[in-house]
């Protein structure tokens, strides 16, 4: 009776552990890969942003920033699991900083998931392997989004320097006669993100221009870092 009674209890955990994350594998011990996103209260990034904002009447608008990262602090949330708050600032013309939103990341042994527009997103998953996809959705109720790893371990070079150990994830890149959508990150190693580069972007439709690659409307979105505290 007691051998059968740990099967059963056997697989209620495993079948409890299985809802409650959308990847396979979750320990104790953190996967490989985890230092690509260091969560310490006081680590901050600050990035150089360009946004270009595009329509069919005028000429492109273009805007410079200066944005800054700030893991500003952490609490547990109602699953006892460390949650850490993500303070965004823009700098202003007398260079000090303005508060413009908030976010929060939680790490596990596996997954990392940061709230994003008020959707839970999967980020990245452990362990870092080069090809590795998985669903960026699957904690939300939006449709199925392919997140995938490509460049693992490569170095990647900036004006601030160059980072020996980075990974990139591409969260989508499309391209039809009629649009293009980008959406690509960067992190580097005990640095986290270091480069995301963002193209949405409608082309001219009518039979006249159709195929020619004529924006219509849209934007792009460059922030690369500048320099880090850790």
């Amino acid at each position: 009776m007691n051998g059968m009674t740990n099967v059963f209890r056997n697989l209620l955990y495993a079948l409890l552990f299985g809802f409650a994350s959308c990847t396979s594998n979750d320990r104790l011990t953190p996967f490989p890969g985890t230092d690509y996103f260091p969560l310490q209260i006081g680590h901050s990034s600050e990035f150089d942003l360009q946004r270009t904002v595009y329509s069919a009447s005028e000429l492109p608008e273009i805007k410079n920033y200066i944005i800054r990262h700030l893991i500003a602090d952490s609490f547990k949330d109602l699953q006892d699991h460390w949650t850490y708050k993500i303070e965004y600032a823009v700098q202003n013309g007398q260079k000090s900083w303005k508060t413009d939103s908030f976010t929060t990341v939680r790490k596990t042994a596996a997954e990392l998931l940061v709230q994003e527009n008020g959707q839970t997103i999967l980020t990245q998953i452990y362990p870092v392997s080069e090809g590795t996809s998985w669903n960026g959705n699957c904690y939300n109720s939006m449709g199925e989004v392919k997140f995938r790893y490509t460049r693992t371990g490569k170095s990647y070079q900036t004006k601030s320097g160059i980072f020996p150990k980075t990974i990139t994830i591409v969260r989508q890149d499309d391209s039809t006669l009629l649009s293009r959508s980008k959406y690509i990150e960067v992190y580097a190693q005990n640095i986290g993100l270091v480069s995301v580069e963002k193209i949405f972007l409608q082309y001219c439709s009518t039979p006249d221009c159709r195929g020619k690659g004529i924006i219509s409307s849209g934007w792009t979105e460059r922030a690369v870092i500048k320099n880090f505290v850790k």
